[in-house]
């Protein structure tokens, strides 16, 4: 339950404190924090939603005005936008510990991509927890023995990320080299003072680098038996895998979808070329069982 509490640290101390007053046990089911300008503070439970209580008038509960989201944003930032400008423009953020702050807004677009941020209009904070995931036990023999690659596919908030870390201490006790391209920092979160949490021995962890140039860092200097990538985005992303994996290193890598199909669906990739870097795919059950696979298909 410290990650609760830990997530809502930075937050301005009209909104902390009764975020802090809520019960213990309220507050360890809490795994999003929604803040809209003129909106209720939204909080996000495996049994849905609710409006934080106690700070004043409006629909379904208290409402923040625009000048208290931006400082929530800046006071989460604490007060240096520019060192979060690369995450940011991403749309989002990561604080210490892995909890990722979402960000909506007026962007500033170059081309099609975005460049900065002009305004913020809503703030999402999902809190990282340290959940054991359910590994099925054929696909955790499987991941001991030598194996192409896996890939995780789930919805947000099924635990992809909290299942992959589960994976990286597996495989590190069973004595495998594991490289972990951490991209947007939330796998084994890393800041100036070190690891939040304790990292696996086997492991090395390459934080906040691009997916691609992290494979290719990763496959020539530190000599992984298995590289862990979370989020692949895009054909691009798995054409880096695809290279590794000719390489000899096997992937545990994470998709966002709620079917198989979406693996195929994001890569434009058939069944017979995801086999040729990865051995099975599996589907996470959902937000009310987070870290756990439902469904296992062997490829």
């Amino acid at each position: 339950m410290d990650e609760y509490y830990a997530a809502i640290r930075r937050l301005p101390g009209f909104l902390r404190r009764p975020l802090e007053d809520l019960s213990p046990r309220q507050a360890q089911t809490i795994h999003e924090i929604h803040l809209r300008s003129g909106r209720p503070v939204v909080l996000t439970c495996a049994d849905g939603q609710f409006c934080l209580p106690g700070q004043g008038a409006g629909q379904g509960g208290p409402t923040l005005t625009h000048a208290q989201l931006q400082e929530c944003f800046y006071s989460l930032c604490e007060h240096s936008v520019h060192s979060y400008e690369q995450q940011l423009a991403r749309g989002f953020f990561t604080l210490p510990g892995g909890h990722r702050v979402g960000v909506a807004g007026l962007f500033h677009m170059q081309g099609q991509a975005m460049k900065g941020l002009c305004t913020v209009t809503s703030l999402n904070i999902r809190i990282a927890r340290t959940v054991t995931g359910e590994l099925p036990a054929p696909l955790r023999d499987h991941l001991l023995g030598p194996f192409r690659g896996l890939v995780l596919v789930g919805p947000p908030g099924s635990g992809k990320t909290t299942l992959l870390r589960g994976v990286s201490a597996l495989l590190s006790r069973a004595g495998k080299k594991v490289a972990v391209v951490d991209e947007r920092m939330e796998i084994w979160p890393c800041g100036p003072g070190g690891f939040a949490a304790p990292v696996p021995m086997h492991c090395d962890v390459l934080s906040g680098c691009d997916k691609r140039e992290g494979v290719i860092s990763a496959l020539r200097s530190l000599g992984p038996q298995v590289i862990l990538c979370d989020e692949l985005g895009d054909e691009g992303d798995f054409a880096a895998v695809c290279a590794g994996s000719k390489g000899g290193v096997s992937f545990v890598c994470t998709v966002h979808g709620d079917a198989v199909e979406a693996v195929e669906q994001r890569f434009c990739a058939t069944r017979d070329q995801l086999a040729k870097s990865f051995s099975c795919i599996g589907l996470l059950a959902g937000a009310n069982r987070p870290g756990a696979v439902q469904q296992v298909c062997w490829l």
